[in-house]
């Protein structure tokens, strides 16, 4: 009795193992059918396409953003934003001539230097500071001008700026930095510039380093990382409007004096 039931043990044991290598092999012949692709050999080698590794910094590149970030998309959009309301007239609201802002610059200023020399000592006294490294605006390639300021004007630019961007983002409007295009000229400066510009003046608020240029027709998109051949945005008249919604928004609280130059396409203005 007892062998008997061994024996229908070992039976039982066999059919079951027999009843799971059937499903086994019956499971792999339906995927091999469904798939074909699948390796049979553990020997075969599956495809694997090369990478070209050289490339691949210039593809990560390629694939970054090329326009400017917008407050949309960085933020998620607000319910309403504000209108870009400009100015009603560039004589009235930026009248301030040269006369007017040789006064300020003579006050606030420096001594007029005749030698880019004579700067580096004002350097080092603290009497000037560099305005090359910001991250608020970029300096343009300067041939008659460095560019450096006195304390307070350099305050008064970086507030122009700062105003500048907070606005576009009020505004939904994609952020760019404004272009400073002419700083501070030593006498030998002007000398230069008067041989090629009959209407410069002799006696100029740039002499003090109180004075800055910043164009109205250039933008620098900003893009989230540094590339210097990100094409400038030109001739964009709601960037000129919030530029100048600023200019004028400072003018009337006394902090700087701006005049819109039509021929030289920028806002010449001095820390009052």
């Amino acid at each position: 009795m007892k062998k008997r039931k061994k024996k229908q043990h070992v039976s039982a044991k066999k059919k079951f193992v027999l009843a799971f290598c059937i499903i086994v092999l019956l499971f792999a012949g339906i995927r091999r059918l469904t798939n074909p692709n699948i390796p049979t050999n553990s020997n075969e080698e599956v495809e694997v396409k090369d990478v070209d590794m050289e490339n691949a910094e210039t593809l990560d590149r390629d694939m970054r953003p090329r326009t400017a970030l917008s407050p949309r998309k960085m933020y998620g959009a607000p319910k309403k934003f504000n209108r870009v309301k400009g100015v009603h007239s560039w004589e009235e609201c930026f009248p301030d001539i040269n006369d007017v802002q040789l006064v300020a610059a003579q006050t606030n200023g420096i001594r007029p230097a005749q030698s880019r020399e004579e700067l580096e000592m004002l350097v080092e006294e603290h009497k000037l500071v560099n305005i090359c490294h910001s991250p608020y605006y970029r300096v343009d390639n300067l041939s008659h001008s460095v560019p450096l300021l006195v304390p307070k004007a350099q305050h008064l630019l970086n507030t122009i700026c700062l105003n500048f961007a907070d606005s576009l983002q009020s505004k939904g409007l994609p952020l760019h930095l404004p272009i400073v295009t002419s700083v501070l000229r030593t006498a030998e400066d002007v000398s230069k510039l008067r041989k090629g510009n009959g209407n410069a003046t002799e006696n100029s608020c740039h002499c003090y380093g109180t004075t800055v240029d910043i164009t109205y027709n250039r933008f620098v998109p900003l893009v989230g990382y540094h590339d210097t051949n990100i094409p400038l945005l030109r001739w964009d008249f709601p960037m000129k409007q919030v530029l100048a919604e600023v200019l004028r928004d400072l003018r009337q609280q006394g902090l700087c004096y701006v005049k819109h130059e039509r021929k030289q396409a920028c806002f010449h203005l001095t820390v009052r």
